[in-house]
C-alpha cells in the first residue's frame, strides 16, 4: 500500500486537490442486508459484504454529480468534484468531522443509526455551507472488534495493522501471506467482515437503497475458485469488486480455507494446486496439506 505515500499533500488538505474548495459534504449509503451476513459453510469461502454487490465506485459518485446538479439550481455557478474511494483523499476523516459518524475501536466509521455497513463518498465545493457538529464517540469499554480479529491486526485502539488484516491480504497483497497469520485467515477468500461482524451498533444496520442487490452469494464453493471452474470466474463476477480477485490472489485464499478446513475431500484439488507454475499458488498448497486430516 505504499500508492499512500506518493500523495501526501491532498491526503493532508482537500485543498492541495481542489484548490477553491471551501466546503465538503459527506454523504453514507447502506449496504447493508442481514440475509447477506456471510456464514462459515463446509466447502465455502467467504467474502465480505460489499464485494458481493455491484462496484460501488462509479455509481456514488455519480450519486454525488447528481446533488451537484441539484445545487446548481440554486447556485448556477457553484463548482463542486465528486469522490468515491478512487482520489488521493482520507473521506473517513472527512465524514467523521462531517458528523456521520465516529471512528471506532477497529478504525471503522460507525453510524449511530447505520452501524458500519456503509460506504461513503464525496461532494467538494467552492462555496461555504453550514457546518455540522462530529459525532461523540460511543465505543465506551466496548471491545469486541479487538477481541475478535483472528490475526489481531489491532495493535491498540482505532490502529490498523494492514500487514496483519484479512482483508489486506485477500485483497490487497501480492506476496505469500505470513505463515504465522495462515490459519487466522480462516475460510475468507476475499475481504474480511469479522470485526463490524460483532459489533453491537451493527444491530442497526439498515437495508441498502442507493445500491443494487447482491449478485452472488457471500458463501462461494471452494472448488469453484480453483482448477477448470476457476476459468469463467472473471466472467461471473465481472462488474463486481470480487472482479479484483486476480487468479493468483483468489486461489492461494481458496488454498488456505481448503487446508484451515481440515476437510480431506480437498487433498485431490491441493495436490493439483501443488504444482501450480505460479510459485506462491503452489507454496500455499503444499502448506494447507499438511493441515488436511488424513
Amino acid at each position: 500500500m505504499d500508492y499512500l505515500a506518493r500523495t501526501p499533500e491532498p491526503r493532508r488538505d482537500l485543498r492541495a486537490w481542489m484548490p477553491e474548495a471551501r466546503s465538503i459534504l459527506m454523504c453514507a449509503f447502506s449496504y447493508g442486508d442481514p440475509s447477506q451476513k456471510p456464514a462459515s459453510k463446509p466447502g465455502h469461502g467467504r467474502v465480505a459484504r460489499y464485494a458481493v454487490r455491484p462496484d460501488y465506485h462509479e455509481r456514488l459518485r455519480a450519486r454525488m454529480d447528481a446533488v451537484r446538479d441539484w445545487l446548481k439550481t440554486v447556485e448556477p455557478k457553484v463548482r463542486g468534484v465528486a469522490f468515491c474511494d478512487m482520489s488521493p483523499l482520507l473521506e473517513r476523516s472527512y465524514a467523521r468531522a462531517a458528523g456521520l459518524g465516529w471512528q471506532g475501536k477497529n478504525a471503522m466509521l460507525i453510524a449511530p443509526t447505520l452501524g458500519s455497513y456503509f460506504l461513503i463518498a464525496g461532494l467538494a465545493l467552492d462555496v461555504e455551507l453550514p457546518t455540522d457538529e462530529p459525532q461523540f464517540d460511543h465505543c465506551g469499554t466496548c471491545r469486541r472488534c479487538l477481541d475478535a480479529c483472528p490475526t489481531d491486526a489491532f495493535p491498540r485502539e482505532r490502529v490498523l495493522d494492514a500487514s496483519k488484516c484479512i482483508a489486506y491480504f485477500t485483497i490487497e497483497d501480492k506476496g505469500p501471506v505470513p505463515e504465522g497469520l495462515r490459519a487466522g485467515v480462516g475460510d475468507w477468500v476475499f475481504g474480511c467482515d469479522v470485526c463490524q461482524e460483532v459489533c453491537p451498533w451493527n444491530r442497526f444496520e439498515k437495508p441498502a437503497r442507493a445500491m443494487p442487490p447482491a449478485q452472488v452469494p457471500t458463501e462461494i464453493p471452494l472448488d469453484e475458485l480453483v482448477g477448470p471452474k476457476s476459468d469463467g470466474l472473471r466472467k461471473r463476477f465481472k462488474g463486481l469488486p470480487l472482479a479484483k480477485a486476480v487468479r493468483r490472489r483468489i486461489t492461494r485464499s481458496a488454498a488456505l480455507a481448503m487446508g484451515n478446513s481440515g476437510d480431506a475431500r480437498h487433498r485431490a484439488a491441493l495436490e493439483k494446486l501443488a504444482a501450480d507454475p505460479d510459485a506462491a499458488v503452489a507454496e500455499h498448497a503444499r502448506w494447507a496439506l499438511a493441515r488436511l486430516k488424513t
